[in-house]
């Protein structure tokens, strides 16, 4: 809703962005997020003309653009929208009480808190993850001095910090925030964020190897999901997927392929071929494939993988080095191990700059350079064999 509009909405000459800032809004909430993003900066664009660069509903509508376009994955341009909006707010949201209403004034200091929280998760998805924790740590300190620790912004900020903390590998941080969010979205009985805690802390046990302890509580992220959203929505999707892959952890393939496959689905249908989500969606299918021995459906899918996610996340992103890790081992059993060296090499030199040397990830891709040079070293000492 706007946030400062004139008394008589027949005659507020803003009613046009304020309609198109509800489109959006309505268009993201059903998963439809390219419309979602024309619709938004349609409003920004309105808002800007008629109110002005300094119009708290300019920053509203700058939020809900950032928003459609982190889910359409164009990261840099919702980053910046999500700062213009915290620029436009950080003097309103501050005002003295007896310049502005207390509703107004608890609207706008919410408001700038999410464009802040919207700004952080830019920086996560761009795996930028020590700039987001200590978004995540200034905002909750922020927050924590004007709110009650059981409020749901609270609730929002501490869940964020827990997924920077979980690819940090930093798990046991990871468990105490997002438990900690759980504890206040129970009380305040919104499901779908429960949803969202339950996604986090089943795919938390999946990091641990912790398949079975995960397994129900990702499942009950999806059922929560289906009966809120219907079970087309990328959301539903994505919470899928991440059943899946505790299914997957558990030797449970047949399942998990079919809730893999079933998100894709979704994530083509809604995102676009080329879309993060439908990346994430290839290299489990991947290793579900690989496992199998459809080695060529795997290679396919991992190479793809690596494309999008090249494209989107640039060279030097913590996702990218993991799918070509696997595309590495895969190579690897194929017995093409010069290539294969290539890209887990390429996979432990990104893992170790993005996430550190100690890193699980990047031990594992580093012991997987090491062990697959050793292996050629050997294959070129033996001699061929003999022919009689």
């Amino acid at each position: 809703m706007p946030i400062s509009t004139t008394a008589n909405e027949d005659d507020d000459p803003a009613e046009p962005a304020v309609r198109l800032h509800e489109e959006a809004i309505a268009a993201r909430e059903r998963g439809d997020f390219a419309a979602a993003e024309e619709a938004a900066q349609k409003a920004v664009s309105l808002f800007d003309a008629i109110l002005g660069p300094h119009s708290p509903d300019l920053a509203n509508a700058l939020v809900e653009h950032g928003r459609s376009l982190q889910e359409l994955d164009r990261l840099g341009e919702a980053e910046a929208a999500f700062e213009r909006a915290a620029a436009i707010l950080a003097p309103l949201s501050e005002l003295p009480p007896d310049e502005v209403a207390p509703d107004v004034a608890e609207d706008l200091f919410r408001l700038a808190s999410r464009a802040r929280l919207g700004r952080a998760c830019a920086l996560r998805c761009a795996g930028r993850l020590d700039e987001a924790e200590s978004a995540y740590r200034d905002e909750l300190t922020h927050l924590g001095s004007r709110l009650p620790e059981d409020d749901g912004l609270i609730a929002s900020a501490l869940n964020d910090l827990g997924v920077v903390h979980k690819f940090q590998g930093r798990l046991d941080e990871a468990a105490a925030v997002y438990k900690r969010a759980l504890t206040i979205v129970e009380s305040s009985g919104d499901l779908g964020d429960q949803a969202t805690l339950l996604h986090n802390l089943g795919g938390l046990e999946h990091a641990r190897g912790q398949h079975a302890a995960g397994e129900p509580l990702a499942r009950r992220s999806v059922e929560i999901r289906e009966k809120l959203l219907g079970p087309s929505h990328p959301t539903t999707a994505a919470d899928r997927a991440a059943w899946g892959a505790l299914l997957e952890g558990l030797g449970r393939l047949e399942e998990a392929e079919r809730a893999y496959a079933d998100a894709f689905a979704v994530f083509e249908a809604h995102l676009g071929p080329d879309s993060l989500e439908v990346a994430s969606s290839l290299t489990a299918l991947a290793g579900v494939w690989r496992a199998w021995g459809h080695r060529d459906e795997a290679e396919q899918a991992y190479r793809r993988a690596a494309e999008i996610r090249k494209k989107k996340l640039g060279a030097n992103h913590f996702d990218l080095a993991l799918t070509l890790n696997n595309l590495g081992m895969l190579l690897a059993e194929r017995g093409q191990l010069d290539e294969a060296i290539v890209q887990v090499s390429r996979a432990a030199e990104t893992l170790a700059a993005s996430l550190g040397q100690d890193h699980p990830n990047t031990r594992i891709a580093t012991e997987n350079r090491r062990t697959l040079t050793e292996r050629r070293a050997a294959e070129t000492r033996s001699p061929p064999n003999a022919v009689s």
